[in-house]
This record gives C-alpha cells, sequence and structure tokens, in this order.
C-alpha cells in the first residue's frame, strides 16, 4: 500500500514548523535587543531564581551604602564642629594666660568678655542640628541636648542642664557592623570627675576630706552669733556684737587684755589678741575693739571691776552655710562637718576645728563643672569678682587653665574616635562597592544576552524559516499531474 502525504498534512506541518523557527527567531531578537536572557520564570526558573536572589543582595548593598554615606556626611559635620570646639578651648588657654600675666584690670575685663563670647560660642556648638538631628544628644537626638538658666546664687555658675541621652546613637550597616555617629554630648561637654575639694578664704575653716556632692563653686558663708567673755573682769558685749563682732572660736581662741588704769573701773585701756589698745570709759556700752588680723568685737566696759588688768578668755559660736544662708548649721568645731545646699540637697564636708573668724570663704569642686561652667568660672576669675588677693586669684586662673585642659582632652578623645570610624567606614563603603559590582556581573552573566550565540541562534532559525518557506512554496505550486506522478 502506498502512503501519501494529503495537502492538509503538509499545509499543518508547515504552519507548526514556520511558527517554531519564528518563534526561536523572535526569541533572539528580543535577548540581542534587550541584551537579556529571560524576563519571566517560565522562560528560565532555575536561572530566574538566582536572578532574584542576586538582586535582592543588591538592594541590600544598596542599602548598606546609602547608610554609610549618611552617617559618613553625620560624622564629618561632628568632626568639623569638634574641631571648632577645640580650636575655642585652645584660644580661651591662651586668653587665661593672659590673664594671669596682667596687672591692668581693663585688660582683664576685656579678657573676660571674650571669654563670655567663647562661652556663647560654645553653647552653640553644643546644640547644632544636622540632617533633622541633635549631634550631641546621643539617641535622644529629636530635641535640644542643652538647657540654659541663670545660677541660683548671684555668685554661682550658670546652670546647664544636659538632657540628651547618655548613649550613643548608631548607625548599622549590614548585620554585624554598628557605627557610633551621633554622640553624648555629657561625654564631651560634660565634667571630667570629681578632684579634692578647694576652700580658699580666712575663716579658717578647712575641707574634712571625703567626698562632696556640691558641684561647680559655692560660698562658705561663716557667721558670728553670739560671743561670751570669762572670768570676773566684768567685760560683757556690745550692742552691735552678736552681727558685728567677727570673732569666732572655742575658749582660748581669742582673749581681750584689760588694763584698768583708773583703779576703779572708770577708765582704762582694752586690746584684742595683741592689737592696739583701745582707751575705755564706764560709759561705753557698743565700743568696738579690733585684732591685729582686722577680726573685731564690740564690747560694755560700763561694769568693768575695779582694778582689773588682765587677760579674758572669750568664746564665739557661729553658723555655715553654703545657700546664701537659706539654712544655717552652727559651727560645731568638728573635723567633719557635714554642710547641705537645701536648694539642691548636695552637701560638702568641712573641718571647723580652726574657724576663728567670721567672712566668705570660696569652695571649688573640680573636676565637677562642664564646658560651660568652667567658662563662666573662667571669666568671672579674670574680674576676679570673689574679690580674694592677687596671689589667690592667679592661682585660680591657673586651676581655670588646668580644667580648660581636661575640657580639651574630652573634646580631642572624642574627635579621635569619630575620626577612627570615618576611616572604617571609608574601608567598608570600598567594600561594599566592590560587592556591588560583583553582585552586578554575576546578574549579568546569569540573566544577560549572550550575543554570539544569540546571532548565530537567529541566523539558524532565519535560514531554517527560509527554507520552509521555499519549501513550502514549492510544493503548493505542484499541478495534479505532478502531484499523481
Amino acid at each position: 500500500m502506498t502512503t501519501r502525504v494529503t495537502t492538509a498534512g503538509f499545509t499543518r506541518n508547515a504552519i507548526r514548523f514556520s511558527n517554531l523557527h519564528n518563534a526561536t527567531l523572535f526569541q533572539a531578537q528580543k535577548e540581542i535587543s534587550s541584551g537579556v536572557k529571560f524576563h519571566a520564570a517560565s522562560e528560565s526558573p532555575l536561572e530566574f531564581r538566582q536572578v532574584r536572589s542576586l538582586k535582592t543582595e543588591y538592594v541590600k548593598l544598596q542599602a548598606d551604602k546609602q547608610s554609610i554615606q549618611i552617617a559618613t556626611s553625620t560624622l564629618n559635620t561632628s568632626v568639623s564642629h569638634l574641631q571648632d570646639a577645640s580650636d575655642l578651648v585652645t584660644y580661651a588657654k591662651t586668653l587665661v594666660q593672659k590673664g594671669i600675666q596682667s596687672l591692668d584690670p581693663d585688660e582683664s575685663e576685656s579678657l573676660a568678655t571674650e571669654i563670655e563670647a567663647l562661652l556663647e560660642q560654645a553653647k552653640s556648638i553644643s546644640t547644632t542640628k544636622f540632617n533633622g538631628n541633635y549631634l550631641f544628644g546621643g539617641t535622644r537626638s529629636d530635641q535640644p541636648p542643652y538647657e540654659f538658666s541663670s545660677p541660683t546664687f548671684e555668685d554661682g555658675l550658670p546652670i546647664s542642664t544636659y538632657i540628651g541621652s547618655n548613649q550613643r546613637s548608631q548607625t548599622h550597616i549590614g548585620e554585624s557592623i554598628s557605627i557610633d555617629t551621633l554622640y553624648s554630648g555629657k561625654e564631651i561637654f560634660g565634667a571630667s570627675g570629681r578632684q579634692s575639694t578647694i576652700l580658699v578664704g580666712y575663716s579658717g575653716a578647712k575641707h574634712g576630706g571625703g567626698t562632696d556632692t556640691l558641684i561647680g563653686r559655692s560660698t562658705l558663708q561663716v557667721r558670728h552669733t553670739a560671743t561670751s567673755y570669762l572670768g570676773a573682769s566684768g567685760v560683757a558685749t556690745g550692742v552691735s556684737s552678736p552681727g558685728g563682732d567677727t570673732v569666732i572660736g572655742n575658749l582660748g581662741a581669742h582673749e581681750l587684755t584689760i588694763e584698768d588704769t583708773s583703779g576703779t573701773g572708770a577708765f582704762g585701756t582694752v586690746s584684742l589678741n595683741g592689737g592696739d589698745p583701745v582707751s575705755f570709759t564706764s560709759a561705753d556700752t557698743d565700743l568696738r575693739v579690733e585684732g591685729p588680723g582686722g577680726q573685731a568685737v564690740y564690747v560694755n566696759t560700763t561694769s568693768i571691776s575695779a582694778g582689773f588688768s588682765g587677760q579674758v578668755n572669750l568664746q564665739a559660736s557661729g553658723t555655715l552655710s553654703v545657700d546664701n544662708g537659706a539654712t544655717t548649721v552652727p559651727i560645731s568645731f568638728t573635723g567633719q562637718q557635714v554642710i547641705t545646699d537645701s536648694t539642691t540637697g548636695r552637701y560638702t564636708t568641712i573641718d571647723t576645728t580652726n574657724i576663728q573668724y567670721a567672712g566668705d570663704d570660696h569652695l571649688e569642686f573640680p573636676g565637677t563643672s562642664d564646658l560651660f561652667q568652667i567658662l563662666s568660672a573662667t571669666a568671672d576669675d579674670l574680674r576676679n569678682q570673689r574679690d580674694i588677693s592677687a596671689s589667690e586669684a592667679s592661682e585660680a586662673l591657673n586651676r581655670r587653665w588646668t580644667e580648660l585642659d581636661l575640657a580639651a582632652s574630652q573634646i580631642f578623645e572624642a574627635m579621635g574616635q569619630q575620626s577612627t570610624s570615618l576611616s572604617t567606614m571609608q574601608s567598608i563603603e570600598i567594600r561594599v562597592e566592590d560587592l556591588m559590582l560583583s553582585t552586578e556581573t554575576s546578574i549579568s552573566e546569569v540573566q544577560g544576552t549572550d550575543f554570539p550565540d544569540a546571532v548565530i541562534r537567529m541566523q539558524n532559525s532565519q535560514a531554517l524559516l527560509q527554507y520552509t518557506y521555499a519549501v513550502t512554496a514549492n510544493i503548493s505550486s505542484l499541478g495534479l499531474l505532478e502531484f499523481l506522478r
């Protein structure tokens, strides 16, 4: 039996092979024009999955690079402002050195004015904002890190309250790298750490040792309350004695010397602690007697015992205060007496054993002041607002210089850490860019068109399609007799 290909069968085969070659040709053309081998998962499931994984990794790397760039900008800005703060402190130290050598009050006033300008500049730096965040607020970067207010007492330091976070804010890069970006202002501009308390004054008070909690500086007010005279001399306290006497001390700390030159107590001389004798009469009810150091008592000599000549021991009590007299503590004449500031609850320990005079002593608590308070104290000391001696003022300025030097060290340390972080991020960014390039290359290798292969496939498909068309045309042109043969 002879098998014949029908016209319908031939037509179906012609159409099928034409579609097949057309599809192959179209795919090759699409790969060449787009540069991509496949667009849908159905075209190449395994390679499509591989490309999706690579693209996900690339997106992560892009996010890491963006995080690095933002962190780099933040730290560069922070380092720039810290450099300004460092220059500011260095200049302040130069002004202090000039102040130590200055003998001209006008020059000292000018130096103090410059220090106050530096203080305002320091405040501005501490509250710098960048990209919507405060650079020195730590993790609490959405609000100003510092609040500034006037001192509680006239001779106090300005109050700078840090309301930022003590914890640094970090930028996370990848799954394992964290970079500190927003630092805590407290670690940069804050106190360096408490040192031994310093007491400057003439009352005879000393620091009692132990750890104080008062910060900055304070005035120790030593006030007289009452004087009593021992023995049978007949001398008594004058009218102005409670508020006017400036002697304080236990029995034997001070003494009067009385000479009754009349023999009847009507007149004579009286002196304090070996000072110049002062004439008295039996009519004096409020006689001022001064000692060699300027200490004074007010006495009543109306009842001097007839013929009395000799020494009279006196005992004078007093009080202490560190809160401008808001609260007072009786002097106990002991080695460790705690004096508390009622407004803050902070305290200092005073050795009151040898207190002998009333007046104002000055307390300093080195290492407890932040940069802003140090600058303020420096301006005050340049003006000698505490009215201390020239040598004591010079020593005070030397202490301010030391405090400024410690403040500079803290700023330098933060700058060094941030510079190291910048160097680290530069290396990480280079690594991330290398990984991004490598990932792009891998994506291209998997999904990118193999142009030589695509061109060959396109040419083959064109040739096969043309051949199919030619054969189809040739067969379709056969006559009935040729077909029957």
